[in-house]
């Protein structure tokens, strides 16, 4: 058999794929170990315990701020984000990239509707919510949606020289939103982690059938 096709790619190039899709597996392997747990209910302890220890943090000055906070990780909030980034990169020429994020962050949305479909996990009850959530819990759809932007954003401004600006801020970004979502009482760790690991894998996704260079 002729495999001199391989060839068209550099050792370099195979090496990034490589890690790349040993990420992939690994996210995927650690969140159905996850959803394997939450379905026989092995994470409510931790779950629970996790949540009353970051309720004894609670504050009015706290509650505000991350009712605000939480908003800016809400799906609608970050699709009108998305859109706007998207419409920008397109006028810039930047088709593919703008092509790259619209579908890493909707096709995200949609994930997480489908998931929560499929678990139909319930919220959790421990005090009143200060916001109001009608949706099912597993995975968290601010965590997905959040984590899906974020990480576009850093595979995008990866080759500039605001790479590691972008980095930071969207390590903050999503740490405070999917923090946001415990405080307030809404959602679980391992909703939160869950959200991570769909949303990773699903840009990983994204990125490979995307690709792309300059433009």
């Amino acid at each position: 058999m002729d495999w001199s096709f391989l060839r068209v790619f550099s050792s370099k190039t195979w090496l990034r794929l490589g890690v790349v899709f040993a990420g992939f597996v690994l996210l995927v392997t650690l969140f159905v170990e996850l959803a394997d747990e939450v379905r026989e209910q092995g994470t409510v302890r931790f779950d629970t315990a996790f949540l009353e220890y970051v309720n004894t943090f609670s504050s009015p000055l706290l509650d505000t701020f991350f009712i605000i906070t939480t908003h800016l990780g809400g799906v609608f909030t970050v699709i009108a984000i998305t859109l706007s980034l998207s419409v920008l990169l397109w006028r810039h020429h930047l088709r593919r990239k703008a092509l790259f994020l619209s579908v890493g962050v909707g096709g995200a949305a949609l994930l997480n509707l489908l998931l929560k479909a499929v678990f139909e996990r319930q919220r959790p009850e421990l005090w009143e919510r200060l916001v109001l959530e009608q949706s099912y819990s597993f995975p968290s759809g601010h965590a997905m949606a959040s984590s899906a932007l974020a990480l576009c954003l850093v595979v995008i401004f990866w080759p500039t020289r605001w790479r590691w600006v972008v980095i930071g801020s969207a390590a903050v970004y999503v740490l405070v939103v999917g923090f946001s979502r415990l405080y307030l009482g809404v959602h679980y760790p391992t909703d939160i982690v869950a959200g991570w690991l769909v949303s990773a894998t699903w840009v990983i996704i994204t990125w490979l059938v995307l690709g792309f260079k300059k433009k």
